[in-house]
Parts: C-alpha cells; structure tokens; sequence
C-alpha cells in the first residue's frame, strides 16, 4: 500500500486554463515541485509564473521559478516558490528508480477530472487526498529520454503525478518515487455507422500504456539549480 509520506507529498495544480499534479521533493535544503512539462506548454515554457496549488480545501497562488531539463523530450517541469518556502513537510522516501524490477507493481498518484472539490481530506485538514492507482512496470524505452512504461489505465489530470514502489529486495519500511506521469499512449480505433459500416472517422481511445519519466531528471535540475 503507500505510506503517508509519498500521500501528503501531491496536491493539485492549476496554471492557467492547464491542471495536473505537482509533487515535493527536497535537495541542498531546499524544496522543489516536480510536475509534467506539458503543463506549460500554452504558456510557451516561461521560466516563472503564479501557480495556485489546492491547499485546505481552496486554491492558494505561489509565485515559482520554473526549470524543464536540456532534452526537450522529456516530460518534466521542475518549481522552486520565490520565497524558498516548503509547501509540505520533508519525508524520508528516496527519490529513485533504482530496484524498480520488470514485471513489478507500482502506484501512481494525482487528481484526475473534476474531483479535486469533492474529495476526503487527510485528517485534521481540509487538503484533499489525492487518487491513487496501481499498473505494473512494463518496460523502457531505450532511446536516451528516461522514458518508462507502465501496464495501467490513466487518466486526464494525473499529468505530474508521482510513480512510487516498494524495493522488492530493500530492508527499508519506506517507498521510493521512480517517476513522474507523462500522460498515456492513444490507439485509434474506427468509427461504425449504425448499419455496422466502417466509416473514415477514428477515436482515440486509451490504450493503457502509461508513460512517465525517470526522477533522476527532476533530480539533476534540482541540484544544479544554483549553477
């Protein structure tokens, strides 16, 4: 199951008209937001903005330099608040893929569609916990972009959550985050018509390929942050 330090981690995003999932992470004692670059697209990937993350049950703004790594294939946006402050409280989980076995079942958090409002919130607060579901590492793409694979179903608004899994052969009680959601893999399916007719038009249905990419990016810019 995941542990409370990987739950009370995530919380949603909004930037713009662009929602998602953002999630903590801590380095040279200071705290970063991991989320999908994708997010920021429309906004032509500035180097700061307002985000409004939705904490004790309303959205609260926060103004964040925002980094994205050198390969532009990578799907990960990384935040710092201009003010230096820690949006949750620091956990002992490691951030690494590293024991993450083919064939192993992780987790995957955020906060797909709508329901951001109309969830339960953690005890003692109004800060909703997030979805979370579970897929099975299925394999990675060995084209230089720490891209990896994973046997689920997702679902619009997990963009930037976090894949977290327990180390099969590790003595520690704690999980470790692998990754960060992408998105999914689309497969186009024909339309019929009512008399069973194939006709030209297609959807694009989910195919339960889920793509996400490795912390260690996340990782990377988060120490180099100051160079």
């Amino acid at each position: 199951m995941v542990q409370s330090e990987i739950f009370n981690r995530v919380f949603r995003l909004i930037y713009g008209n662009s929602g998602g999932t953002t999630f903590t992470i801590e380095h040279n004692n200071m705290q970063f937001l991991v989320t999908a670059k994708h997010i920021f697209e429309k906004a032509g990937y500035p180097d700061s903005g307002t985000i409004s993350l939705l904490i004790e049950g309303q959205y609260a703004p926060l103004e964040v330099e925002i980094r994205y790594p050198v390969d532009p294939h990578i799907d990960i946006a990384v935040m710092k608040s201009k003010d230096n402050r820690f949006i949750s409280r620091v956990y002992n989980n490691s951030n690494t893929s590293e024991g993450l076995i083919w064939g192993q079942d992780v987790f995957f958090l955020g906060f797909p569609y709508e329901y951001d409002g109309l969830l339960k919130s953690f005890p003692n607060t109004k800060t909703p916990v997030p979805f979370v579901k579970k897929a099975c590492f299925s394999g990675a793409l060995d084209d230089g972009h720490s891209c990896i694979l994973l046997d689920g179903h997702n679902n619009k608004g997990f963009s930037g959550g976090s894949v977290c899994f327990k180390p099969v052969d590790s003595a520690k009680k704690t999980m470790s985050i692998a990754a960060v959601v992408s998105g999914y893999r689309f497969e186009k399916q024909k339309v019929f018509d009512k008399n069973d007719q194939e006709t030209e038009n297609y959807i694009k249905s989910n195919a339960g390929i889920i793509v996400a990419y490795d912390i260690q990016e996340a990782i990377e810019i988060a120490k180099h942050w100051n160079t």
